[in-house]
């Protein structure tokens, strides 16, 4: 087990590897544990750097909007189809 480990793939190879060693008595189970638990922990962080990548996605692609919005502090709200105005009367759209 003194393999370079550079991929996702290399992980998981060594992770069957230990597994099947804890299995065949060639590894002690303390040491399998240990292992599982690293690997728990690799797994968090890949998970967050992935949660970030979607986020990082999502923002990019609405927020192109954000640049257009020009109507703040003056928000519309419409009632059955007609816009209110400071007076109080119903102007038409």
């Amino acid at each position: 087990m003194n393999e370079i480990i550079r991929t996702s793939g290399d992980v998981r190879r060594f992770l069957a590897q230990a597994m099947s060693d804890v299995g065949s008595g060639k590894m002690e189970v303390s040491k399998g544990m240990t292992i599982a638990a690293l690997a728990k922990e690799l797994t968090a962080s890949l998970q967050a750097e992935v949660n970030v990548a979607k986020v990082r996605l999502t923002v990019l692609a609405t927020g192109s909007d954000m640049g257009k919005i020009t109507h703040l502090g003056q928000l519309v709200i419409e009632d059955a189809g007609s816009v209110p105005t400071l007076s109080g009367s119903p102007e038409s759209p």
